[in-house]
């Protein structure tokens, strides 16, 4: 039960310490990497959530509404930072 237990803490400091990167780098690099950042990473977050086991993952709301939400995340984003002129 300790592996299980360690696991989520892990992976929500690793998934927070991803995003405020993705986040910088759109200080250092642009607007626009980072835009795109977010949405390869929230599809990859579906991915995640499609593949992990049950008992390794987070189960405040059930897996089909999770992969919605950040696949529509993901496309929303995509779209956006590809079409939106961002300075």
């Amino acid at each position: 039960m300790g592996d299980t237990t360690r696991t989520p803490l892990g992976v929500a400091v690793a998934v927070t310490v991803a995003v405020v990167a993705i986040a910088l780098s759109g200080l250092v690099v642009g607007v626009r990497v980072a835009v795109l950042g977010l949405a390869v990473f929230a599809a990859a977050g579906a991915v995640a959530r499609v593949v992990t086991p049950i008992g390794r993952s987070f189960s405040v709301r059930r897996r089909a509404i999770d992969v919605t939400v950040l696949a529509v995340f993901a496309l929303v984003l995509g779209f956006l930072g590809l079409t939106t002129p961002l300075g």
